[in-house]
């Protein structure tokens, strides 16, 4: 009988023990699940507020005072999202996993507003402003002396390149390439030269009867310029040149 009491305690003895070491680690995992339920969105709240008013403090600083109108200086409504990779993740998105980068504008207008077309964000390492309504662009492409060429980068396609200068060199650029081809003379030129290009892609569209229209537009002015600048006809080598082109405007026009 003492032996079976024994025995009794023992397994009680084993019950409680193992009854513990269940509530330690039942304690454990409900401490841990807290903190990512609990405190890693908190932390994550904080960054993404504290990242948007570091910034606009900083801007504050740095252009305290008034405009030129007297009018106050402020940022355009919008977020710079989280530290260091702003809203890159979310572009990104919209550009090249969706397909639909129209919604990335159309999400800052739900978020604040249509207004003036302006909204800042943080992208590719560096504070932005989009702008997006014509009222804005026409804005900042008027305002070359403020708003230099950023793009395309010096570095790729030269300094002395259209798109790159800027003031008068500019305009005077502008100036020559308008007056040789607005001229009448000129214009009769170039329509005799790119008509029968144009009729010949009509046909070459019909024989295959579907074809992939931006693949195929696209041909057709290449074909014509280098029936102009280096008098090639169409040709295989032609359409390898083409093919290298393409690779090559994807480069220059690529993300950072």
């Amino acid at each position: 009988l003492q032996f079976q009491v024994r025995r009794q305690i023992d397994r009680v003895r084993v019950a409680i023990g193992e009854t513990v070491a269940m509530g330690g680690t039942v304690g454990g995992w409900a401490w841990w699940l807290g903190l990512l339920f609990g405190a890693v969105p908190l932390l994550c709240l904080a960054a993404w507020h504290f990242t948007d008013a570091w910034h606009c403090a900083a801007f504050a600083l740095k252009y305290r005072g008034r405009g030129s109108n007297g009018s106050r200086r402020r940022l355009p409504p919008g977020h710079m999202g989280i530290p260091f990779l702003g809203e890159t993740l979310s572009l990104l998105w919209y550009f090249k996993l969706a397909r639909r980068p129209d919604d990335f504008i159309g999400a800052k207008k739900s978020a604040y507003g249509g207004g003036a077309g302006l909204y800042r964000t943080h992208l590719f390492g560096a504070p932005s402003i989009i702008a997006c309504s014509p009222a804005a662009n026409r804005f900042v492409l008027q305002s070359a002396d403020t708003f230099g060429a950023r793009w395309p980068v010096p570095e790729l396609v030269g300094i002395r390149a259209v798109g790159n200068v800027e003031g008068a060199s500019h305009a005077r650029l502008r100036g020559f390439i308008l007056a040789a081809i607005n001229k009448p003379s000129s214009l009769g030129t170039i329509a005799t030269v790119v008509q029968p290009r144009i009729m010949a892609a009509l046909r070459e569209w019909a024989d295959k009867g579907t074809i992939v229209a931006a693949t195929e537009i696209r041909k057709v002015p290449f074909a014509n310029i280098c029936k102009m600048f280096i008098s090639m006809e169409p040709s295989p080598m032609t359409d390898k040149i083409d093919q290298w082109f393409g690779g090559l405007v994807n480069g220059v026009r690529a993300f950072p």
